[in-house]
């Protein structure tokens, strides 16, 4: 009863805070490239956030994962703020409010740590959540119709699988039932973004900024993909947490780049 209480109580108030701001007229659109972005670096928060529960819950470096997680609530909030300003069509009107849902129910069982929730509703809610966002950002992409929006779709689905992979190193770390699947699942997210570097590296879109950018991905990809292939235990568990987070960081800056490439291709 007391869960149910705090996910009706909670849920209803962050649908009145995110509600508000869709009904703001003066507010701009948000650029597609923009909204592509905004949509996609949510992807990368439902991992982060679902990484960040983990690794609080194994005890790895818990005070910067607590701050991370208050600074991933205002990032979410603060897109999905972003992305009620922007017009919708067919495709995209009902992708929201199921995104909204999501995003709602996540950020409820992980106020003050999530705590009271097991951390495979956490995961189940993660991904969730990513499902969505992805929905949403591959429907901005193909509202784009530009050759560029498929580079900042890709460099921002790099975020998520930085997170993705760091989430199930450390659920094998947790042991249980929350190991189960987890191998093949960092398996499919080292696979994922090694081939997306590969993808962005061939890329036609590109700039000074962007080929240093990605030139820095590369070698921190080295310094991750390293942490990811050892025992999950001591010291490499927090070196998972310290690499991926340098990692979200990189791929965040990257995705960016591309992001103002695009408008400045088809101002």
């Amino acid at each position: 009863m007391q869960r149910r209480h705090l996910l009706a109580l909670l849920g209803t108030s962050l649908l009145a805070r995110t509600g508000h701001t869709r009904t703001t007229p003066s507010s701009p659109a948000l650029p597609l490239g923009t909204a592509i972005n905004r949509a996609g670096r949510l992807r990368a928060l439902s991992q982060r956030v679902a990484k960040l529960h983990v690794q609080s819950a194994l005890g790895v470096l818990p005070e910067r994962a607590s701050d991370l997680m208050r600074q991933c609530r205002q990032l979410i909030e603060g897109s999905m703020e972003e992305l009620g300003r922007q017009p919708l069509n067919a495709d995209t009107q009902p992708l929201m409010p199921r995104l909204q849902g999501h995003v709602d129910r996540l950020l409820v069982i992980t106020v003050g740590g999530g705590a009271a929730f097991r951390t495979d509703d956490v995961v189940r809610a993660a991904d969730d959540m990513l499902q969505s966002a992805d929905a949403l950002t591959t429907a901005f992409e193909k509202q784009a119709r530009q050759n560029g929006a498929r580079v900042v779709n890709v460099a921002g689905r790099q975020r998520m699988l930085s997170q993705r992979a760091a989430r199930a190193h450390f659920l094998q770390a947790a042991g249980g039932t929350a190991a189960a699947g987890q191998a093949q699942q960092l398996e499919t997210a080292r696979r994922e973004f090694d081939e997306g570097l590969g993808y962005l590296a061939s890329a036609p879109l590109s700039t000074p900024a962007i080929r240093q950018q990605l030139e820095l991905a590369r070698g921190q990809w080295l310094f991750f993909d390293q942490a990811l292939r050892r025992p999950g235990q001591g010291d490499a568990l927090q070196t998972v947490a310290t690499t991926s987070e340098r990692m979200y960081e990189v791929m965040d800056q990257l995705t960016g780049l591309y992001e103002q490439a695009i408008q400045e291709l088809y101002r």
